[in-house]
């Protein structure tokens, strides 16, 4: 990069984080995007972004984001539940500033995220749970009410009263479980799956996580996260991709940076698929012991 990009650069950083020293994803993206334009490498551009959040102790929402994502498969790849402290835990870690930052992550945004986390990896939130807890009681003790109200049911006659609760379980699960797409929602999966297979060519895999494979997946599987229309396929490209870091730690353990092998790996697991193929993986090229929590 010549000096003329670079003080440009610097200067448009600096201008985008002044305000309020949080450089969002948008912003970030416009002006990697504005610097490409100008021929500048991508990874001149985002070391040069670095340094200026450093300077002036200014964050990036990318990368606070990347964190958390972090954070959050720590707690959860092994019991598929975030209770109330971990998520308080991981939210006050990336909302709270860093040492040397004025700023954390949004906590709307880190909220928005972990909501959207829990919807797509199918994991249990217990807050969710908190917020139900007394709608469902009131509704339990209606139930009662009408099926003394109207059935002129005898409490005492056991075989009566256990189908009608076996009745309405199953209608619940039944609900729960429901998912209805329509033609829309078929078409934004075809042209999700279209954009993961063309970022994947562009060795655009997890970065940047707005615009990467990951990113166009983990929306197909907001749409549709019980794989019914075109599953097979997406499950495909997880794994795809699962392999290419798989490859990429094994070249780097041959070279002697278990560093980049450990990086490599963490990048597999935020696929949230084949999880067995890479602790064995660790296990093989000894990163264990760096690697688990």
């Amino acid at each position: 990069m010549n000096q003329t990009d670079q003080v440009w650069l610097e200067n448009r950083v600096s201008a985008a984080i002044s305000d309020d020293f949080y450089l969002d994803r948008d912003e970030e993206k416009r002006i990697k995007e504005e610097g490409s334009a100008k021929g500048m490498l991508i990874n001149d551009i985002e070391l040069v972004i670095r340094l200026e959040l450093d300077k002036y102790g200014a964050v990036s929402e990318r990368i606070l984001l990347v964190e958390l994502d972090k954070l959050l498969h720590q707690f959860t790849d092994d019991d598929d539940e975030l209770d109330s402290k971990e998520e308080r835990d991981t939210l006050n870690k990336v909302s709270r500033p860093a040492p040397g930052k004025k700023m954390g992550l949004d906590p709307r945004i880190a909220e928005e995220y972990v909501s959207s986390f829990c919807k797509v990896n199918g994991v249990r939130r217990n807050t969710d749970v908190k917020k139900w807890g007394v709608p469902v009681a009131v509704i339990s003790t209606l139930t009662i009410v009408a099926i003394l109200a109207f059935g002129g049911i005898n409490l005492l006659t056991k075989p009566d009263v256990e189908t009608v609760t076996k009745t309405v379980i199953e209608t619940k699960v039944v609900e729960a479980n429901k998912i209805i797409l329509n033609d829309q929602d078929k078409v934004e999966i075809d042209d999700q799956l279209r954009r993961a297979e063309q970022f994947i060519e562009k060795a655009q895999y997890t970065e940047p996580p707005e615009k990467s494979a990951k990113a166009s997946l983990d929306q197909i599987k907001q749409i549709d996260p019980n794989g019914q229309y075109r599953g097979a396929e997406v499950k495909n490209l997880y794994s795809k991709i699962v392999e290419h870091y798989i490859s990429l730690a094994v070249k780097s353990v041959q070279v002697g940076d278990k560093s980049n092998a450990t990086k490599w790996l963490d990048r597999a697991k935020l696929m949230n698929t084949d999880r067995e193929v890479i602790v064995e993986k660790e296990k093989e090229l000894g990163l264990v012991a760096t690697t688990e929590q």
